[in-house]
């Protein structure tokens, strides 16, 4: 991704009178999508973080699910449970009653706070000016912070207007820029910048993506602020409360988009995101946005694949398509004999196509011990880490590196196969490797999923992809009604990024007022 300069647009110029009516129906999605409940403040995983997150995370009666084992909601109590994430995934938890005015009396008891503090503060700094200030001194302290002549100015684009809060843009981060930063998944291009000595300020984001800070790169719980989900909280910036809100970005787990609330302005900062409208607009605050009950004055949007050319199959038809691929291949297989089937993953992120395969054929999955470590801290429940193993002779599925699935790397997990005396007993025929990225996708091709084939070695392209498809981003503007676009990816093209994308808001409302006429 290139992060160049940034350039807004305005959907207000696609008529927004006529986009407030637009309507269209999206196709079925996936129905895996991550959720959490809140957690209990008295587990190990909440022990330490920043001053105040133990009580923003507590809920004292839990959630009440809805009754249905293959969707229910984990309960939890202020004595038991964890934050996790379910199988099934995008249904919102239903909260108390008690609980849903705990939480808003501790926001507006944490809003007033803020605003006395903020008055209490500006007495001082004003009474501090008049008793003690020395020619030169403010000029002295600016050029004595080495800090500032090392860290590049932030760019507006990871900027949330209004405030002092920067978003996903961890190597600029310093003191003077910024006390309250804000991490929207834990992909490299997201949080690059962090390390282990971490002091610039405090870091809010989801529970599970606190558990990963904290884990692979060593930062101090102190400074790390996990929110729940579906839970507006508020949060200090010069000297007012902002009202936070984090809803699922349908990404990777732990993956978040941020609704910001400053004053009368409604902001939303998707991160990386699959948007599925009807998925993410159930008991959303979102909703009001396509209601315009509210406007949503800005979006800070995904554009990874922002050209027309991107028009992506649902997440739910690549995994469908895969199983297909995996039960033709064992249906070739010979007496005596198996396959081998490596797929590809991020660090974090591709969990749901290989987690599929598992459950459908109760199979386990292969994953070597740090993999299972990054796992376990996202809070799964018990059944789906019981499908995990890091022992090879268990399964014959296995997760590797995404840079793995190709013929010349794939040769190496045949030979340590071969030399395996438990593995190679049965032996494996072929070794059969799933890539699944979204670039992979061809208007070209008549098949879903690609197959290629070198020998004993065979490999799938899946064009299964963890961000929005040209389609789904013009489905998104539709219902947001957003009125500025600040793309957030490839941003040196961000005029051409928003001219395609209302041109293609102006044709689908055209389109629709033809067909009512």
């Amino acid at each position: 991704k290139r992060q160049k300069r940034g350039i807004s647009s305005s959907v207000d110029d696609a008529d927004p009178g006529v986009l407030g009516g637009a309507q269209i129906i999206n196709e079925d999605g996936l129905v895996d999508h991550y959720v959490y409940s809140l957690s209990n403040s008295n587990t190990p995983e909440n022990e330490g973080w920043h001053e105040g997150a133990e009580k923003d995370l507590k809920c004292e009666n839990g959630f009440k699910g809805n009754g249905d084992p293959s969707t229910s909601i984990i309960t939890t109590t202020a004595s038991s449970g964890k934050q996790t994430v379910l199988s099934n995934f995008f249904h919102r938890p239903q909260r108390s009653l008690n609980d849903v005015l705990k939480s808003g009396a501790r926001r507006l008891a944490k809003s007033a706070m803020i605003t006395a503090k903020a008055k209490e503060n500006a007495s001082k700094s004003t009474s501090s000016a008049n008793n003690y200030r020395k020619r030169g001194t403010w000029r002295r302290g600016w050029s004595s912070n080495k800090t500032n002549s090392v860290v590049k100015e932030c760019p507006f684009y990871k900027k949330i207007t209004g405030t002092d809060f920067i978003c996903d843009g961890f190597y600029y981060a310093k003191p003077s820029l910024s006390s309250n930063y804000f991490l929207t998944h834990f992909h490299s291009d997201h949080y690059g910048g962090i390390t282990s000595s971490w002091n610039a300020g405090v870091i809010y984001c989801s529970l599970p993506t606190a558990n990963l800070v904290s884990q692979q790169l060593g930062v101090d719980k102190k400074y790390l602020h996990p929110i729940d989900m579906m839970t507006p909280t508020a949060i200090e910036s010069r000297g007012k409360a902002v009202t936070v809100t984090l809803i699922d970005a349908n990404h990777c787990p732990g993956a978040v988009m941020f609704l910001f609330e400053v004053g009368n302005k409604r902001i939303l900062h998707v991160g990386d995101f699959r948007w599925n409208r009807l998925l993410m607009m159930k008991s959303s605050p979102l909703q009001a946005f396509s209601s315009l009950r509210h406007r949503l004055d800005e979006i800070f949007l995904d554009t990874t694949y922002c050209n027309e050319k991107y028009v992506l199959p649902t997440q739910q038809s690549a995994i469908d398509e895969t199983i297909r691929a995996v039960e033709e291949e064992l249906a070739e297989v010979r007496p005596g004999k198996n396959k081998l089937f490596l797929f590809g993953s991020y660090t974090i992120g591709k969990e749901r196509i290989y987690m599929a395969v598992a459950q459908h054929f109760r199979k386990k999955v292969y994953v070597d011990k740090r993999r299972y470590k990054i796992l376990c801290a996202l809070n799964w429940p018990r059944e789906q880490i019981r499908l995990l193993t890091t022992d090879k002779s268990e399964t014959n599925i296995w997760v590797v590196p995404l840079g793995d699935i190709n013929f010349k790397r794939m040769r190496r997990y045949d030979e340590e196969a071969s030399s395996n005396k438990v593995l190679s007993s049965g032996g494996y025929s072929h070794i059969v490797g799933f890539r699944p990225t979204g670039w992979s996708f061809s208007e070209k091709r008549t098949e879903l999923i690609a197959k290629r084939q070198s020998g004993r070695f065979v490999t799938y392209a899946v064009p299964y992809s963890e961000h929005s498809s040209f389609t789904e981003l013009v489905d998104c503007l539709l219902c947001l009604k957003p009125k500025k676009i600040i793309p957030t990816v490839s941003v040196s093209k961000s005029a051409e990024q928003c001219e395609l994308l209302l041109t293609a808001v102006r044709r689908h409302l055209e389109d629709r007022t033809n067909v009512d006429s």
